[in-house]
């Protein structure tokens, strides 16, 4: 019973991992962290050269996607071809094996982009021919994705506003505010100024496979590190009809607003409890991201210039939130229609 008991204690703490970033020292460009380049014979040597490359360079969660895509579905693959052997048709073949396994097109476009960049790596050592970059296409199509839009959520704010909740009132604050899940789950209260009614997003959280995983060691990690981008570390007005539910509910600086402690909540179950949210509203599913998107719509048709919705957005150019957060709607495109006289 003791052991037992002993195990499931063990279990919990690898489960409830967490990496936290920290200010490191990255890398010099082209350090191999003791791997030979020149020694580099298959696919999986210049993999292995091109980690160590990234690794203290890009952040830990970039880093662990590049891991993953390579670990999962380049080596298997390609791994053990030499680089004299390397063709284009090789390429070609693992692309359509990429797009034939029924996978995200996140997944296979990620795979395909770090594919890509460690074929570069390989020309730019003299490892592989160049000509083979000319087969290694990237393309593919983003799925549209569901958007939840303001006018649709009109009943699940007012189901919200009635919980009275810090939970509900995270929610309503992604609604009204275009927040990612984890921006939200990385909100501290002294993120936010009351004297200014503004929040400043900080940080951010994810899970991620463990990049330093070892035997005995968790799969995956809690992962608190700053925003993707410079710009997505970002001020935020309050809606106004949100200020004094925060103000009432306030609690120390350095604790997380969703759970109130010093340890935060991860996107899983903030996406778990938002879909019971939409069943009780009696609401289409859709997925937490969808009220980014049905934000930065709304913004625009409102006539809100889009550098304005860029910026309280966090993107890096206006063209992110053209592309892939506004969606035409039919009354829109009617609109167009009818306005030619």
């Amino acid at each position: 019973m003791k052991e037992t008991t002993m195990v499931l204690e063990e279990h919990t703490r690898r489960a409830k991992a967490v990496l936290e970033e920290m200010d490191t020292s990255a890398l010099p460009h082209g350090a191999c962290g003791g791997h030979d380049a020149a020694s580099c014979r298959t696919l999986r040597d210049l993999c292995l050269n091109w980690l160590q490359t990234r690794r203290g360079i890009v952040k830990r969660s970039t880093y662990s996607g590049y891991c993953y895509g390579i670990r999962i579905h380049i080596l298997p693959y390609l791994g053990s071809v030499g680089l004299a052997d390397m063709s284009g048709d090789m390429v070609l073949s693992f692309i359509e094996k990429m797009q034939e396994k029924g996978l995200a097109d996140s997944t296979v476009r990620s795979t395909l982009t770090t594919f890509k960049t460690v074929l570069k790596f390989g020309v730019h050592l003299k490892l592989i021919n160049k000509d083979i970059l000319s087969h290694c296409s990237v393309n593919c199509s983003r799925p549209r994705s569901r958007v939840l839009t303001v006018q649709d959520s009109m009943g699940m704010k007012a189901y919200l506003l009635e919980q009275n909740t810090i939970f509900a009132v995270g929610i309503l604050l992604c609604r009204g505010t275009g927040m990612r899940i984890g921006e939200l789950c990385g909100l501290k209260w002294g993120d936010i100024d009351f004297s200014a009614n503004i929040i400043t997003v900080r940080r951010t959280i994810s899970r991620i496979p463990n990049p330093d995983a070892s035997l005995g060691q968790p799969r995956t990690v809690l992962y608190i590190r700053t925003p993707k981008s410079h710009t997505s570390m970002r001020e935020i007005p309050i809606p106004r009809y949100l200020v004094k539910c925060l103000q009432d509910m306030r609690k120390e600086e350095s604790e997380f607003v969703l759970t109130g402690r010093d340890s935060c909540t991860e996107p899983r179950n903030v996406q778990k409890r938002f879909k019971t949210i939409l069943k009780r509203c009696e609401m289409h599913d859709c997925n937490f991201h969808a009220m980014r998107h049905g934000f930065a719509t709304a913004c625009l048709e409102k006539g809100i210039d889009c550098k304005t919705v860029s910026s309280i957005l966090g993107h890096a150019s206006t063209r992110t939130t053209m592309d892939f957060y506004v969606h035409t709607s039919l009354q829109q495109k009617q609109n167009c229609i009818d306005a030619i006289p």
